[in-house]
């Protein structure tokens, strides 16, 4: 009767972590988000909370008159290497994104809610070179 209990506390415990496997990995759409945007050469890299320590999402792009919006800041702020956002978007689920497949996640600008310069992220999106 215990080793049957054991059991089912073990199958009630590994079926709670699936699930919020499962939701933690789903995209989500319409959501605040606040990070650090930086391009380059065959890079367009969000890290989101401005956490340069973490691999950052993969900013999707052009979006038309958003891009335009971000361009016209981007110039307006006398084009900083790096910018903080904050914006309504679309997060992707994890996979393989952007450049080579290097991002897990993609963002989707929907609307730029606020821009200012920041300091860009120092990391390389090769896998193992960190």
């Amino acid at each position: 009767m215990a080793r049957r209990r054991v059991l089912i506390i073990i199958a009630v415990g590994v079926a709670v972590c699936l699930v919020a496997v499962v939701f933690w990995g789903k995209g989500r759409r319409d959501i605040v988000l606040d990070g650090t945007l930086q391009w380059g050469f065959e890079e367009s890299a969000f890290f989101p909370d401005g956490d340069c320590s973490k691999k950052p999402f993969w900013w999707k792009g052009p979006n038309n008159n958003r891009d335009t919006d971000l361009d016209a800041k981007w110039k307006a702020l006398r084009k900083p290497t790096a910018l903080h956002v904050q914006l309504r978007g679309s997060l992707s689920s994890i996979g393989m994104h952007g450049h080579l497949g290097a991002y897990r996640r993609e963002v989707q600008p929907i609307t730029l809610l606020s821009v200012s310069s920041a300091s860009r992220c120092q990391w390389t999106w090769v896998k193992g070179a960190r």
